[in-house]
């Protein structure tokens, strides 16, 4: 494949959801938003985080918070104790929030996060951008709204040079520091300088796109069996040999290798496996009309493993189901499966917790962290769609790899930003227009979830 490259092209930047316009940034039309929960009522728009409590007191529990700068809806003005002017006021959910130095506002909420639409690498372009420190930045047909911010690091030759602003970079000012190794750092912009463009922090600050590791974005999405129904008698299932998944003739490893599927291929299998071991799967058109072929769930699949949903989930509940000898989430409704993809759970090592659980928050981003002690330090800015299960576990969108298929975290269930988005639109506790965090209690409680490996019984670890 043959891909144009030069990141000095200017890179395209806009939002998706109705954000503000930046005014530096190479607009593109944004995607029409997507409606809010609700637009009944007042609404109000602060300068400082908005704490969303179960009751209007300062030492009640927390139900959400909402971030500067983001409207939200005000069903109704409660008074003014204990908090300055406009005082408490219920909000969705019938959350309760002190709103002091807030004001009204013609904005309607939105749903968090806000997208950015921007220019990222390709996984197919990887070696080609390691190697030339460039990749694609032609807008046709490769901007999508994926992702909240723009993610990037200092890697080998990206050293990330630092500037104080865009202004000291175009006049050729030294920079004020560089980035830190082994951190993922996020950007709120891109702006077109005179000389390139620059991809720019919150607080201001600039570092060149070409001096700076770009993060691949795969668009790899999971099986939506409502808009996809999978045939009776057959399981959905990806190839993820990163070399491409070898077909057999036969299901042995010795049997030719008539084709190979290309990685994160969607496949039918039969949904009973040939062999004694059931690891052999066979495709009945694999190797073309009427020719069956065989793939092996060691190496180069993974399926969906059908299992009873435990007692403490009802036929109508909507819970997710994650199996990790398969690495493969299902989303279900009581026994149904509705929608089915692939993971990433804990490497060796760090292996992810199986029990059945509840979402305790969800969060549109959050920044995540090793332990102080920890062997393998990590910091993390701003991951995207964030449902913790247990502390310190939760489910999250994943960009810094492309491996969904294999074990790669460190405890948490990686999944793809545009599967982790769309798992977190629909579990929950809810999150409202405007609110960042939603945190799960008495009357929205959180989504139940059970961690497994294939048929064997699990803890109910709920609290």
């Amino acid at each position: 494949m043959t891909w144009t490259l030069g990141i000095g092209a200017s890179i395209a930047i806009g939002f998706e959801y109705g954000t503000r316009p930046q005014s530096h940034a190479d607009m593109t039309p944004p995607v029409a938003p997507t409606p809010p929960a609700t637009d009944a009522g007042q609404r109000w728009v602060a300068t400082k985080e908005i704490i969303v409590r179960a009751a209007p007191n300062h030492s009640a529990a927390v139900r959400g918070l909402i971030p500067p700068t983001e409207p939200f809806v005000v069903r109704a003005n409660i008074g003014t104790d204990g908090c300055k002017h406009p005082g408490w006021v219920e909000t969705e959910g019938r959350g309760f929030a002190c709103i002091t130095g807030a004001r009204e506002t013609d904005e309607a909420p939105v749903r968090l996060p806000r997208l950015v639409r921007f220019v990222h690498p390709d996984p197919a372009e990887w070696a080609t951008y390691t190697s030339t420190m460039a990749y694609n930045t032609n807008p046709s047909n490769r901007i999508d709204a994926m992702v909240p911010f723009i993610y990037a690091k200092r890697w080998g030759k990206w050293q990330g040079p630092n500037f104080s602003s865009a202004e000291a970079y175009e006049a050729g000012d030294s920079p004020s520091q560089r980035l830190g190794r082994g951190r993922k750092y996020h950007f709120v912009d891109s702006i077109q300088t005179d000389r390139g463009p620059v991809l720019q922090r919150a607080n201001g600050a600039v570092v060149p796109a070409s001096e700076v590791h770009i993060y691949p974005l795969t668009k790899f999405q999971g099986w939506d069996l409502g808009a996809e129904p999978v045939p009776s008698g057959f399981l959905t299932a990806w190839a993820i040999d990163y070399d491409g998944t070898a077909v057999h003739t036969a299901p042995s490893r010795s049997a030719p290798v008539a084709s190979r599927l290309a990685y994160h291929s969607e496949v039918l299998v039969e949904d009973e496996p040939v062999d004694r071991a059931g690891h052999w799967w066979m495709m009945p058109n694999g190797l073309g009309p009427g020719v069956p072929g065989y793939v092996n769930d060691h190496d180069g699949i993974r399926h969906w493993a059908p299992s009873a949903p435990p007692d403490q989930v009802g036929d109508t509940q909507l819970w997710i189901d994650v199996d990790l000898d398969q690495q493969v989430l299902g989303l279900r409704r009581g026994a149904n499966l509705l929608f089915a993809t692939l993971i990433s759970s804990g490497a060796p090592g760090t292996a992810t917790p199986r029990g059945i659980y509840a979402i305790q928050d969800k969060s549109a981003w959050s920044d995540m962290a090793s332990r102080p002690d920890s062997d393998d330090p990590y910091y993390v800015e701003k991951v995207p769609w964030v449902m913790h299960f247990k502390k310190r576990y939760a489910l999250h969108g994943t960009f810094w790899h492309w491996g969904f298929g294999h074990t790669a975290s460190h405890g948490c269930i990686n999944l793809s930003v545009r599967d982790a988005r769309w798992i977190f639109d629909r579990v929950s506790p809810s999150a409202h227009g405007g609110w960042q965090t939603a945190v799960a209690h008495n009357t929205d409680p959180g989504t139940v979830l059970r961690v497994r490996r294939g048929q064997a019984p699990v803890p109910d670890r709920r609290r």
